[in-house]
């Protein structure tokens, strides 16, 4: 019997990414849906699809981290059909 980590759910080929500030404002939204994502997929596979699908988005990709259920997630971390998953571009300041 599989897991529901090891389960590929065809169901829902997308994925709704919540973006903000910058980011935001690059793609004139406050989400970015993936489209044919195969669940469960890592966040490093998360990243490069999210890139593809929106180049915009590129310049600002190595100073940001995905959010997967209001965490920061490690590359190595799977991403599950019904989870939330931000894009958190990370900012300086004093």
């Amino acid at each position: 019997m599989e897991t529901k980590s090891s389960m590929k759910i065809p169901t829902n080929p997308s994925c709704r990414i919540l973006v903000f500030g910058p980011q935001a404002l690059t793609l004139q939204a406050n989400e970015a849906l993936v489209s044919n994502v195969e669940f469960p997929i890592r966040v490093s596979d998360m990243i490069s699809e999210l890139v593809r699908q929106y180049p915009a988005l590129e310049p600002s990709i190595a100073v940001s981290r995905l959010a997967v259920n209001q965490e920061f997630a490690a590359p190595e971390s799977l991403i599950e059909a019904d989870d939330e998953v931000a894009l958190i571009g990370l900012i300086s300041g004093g």
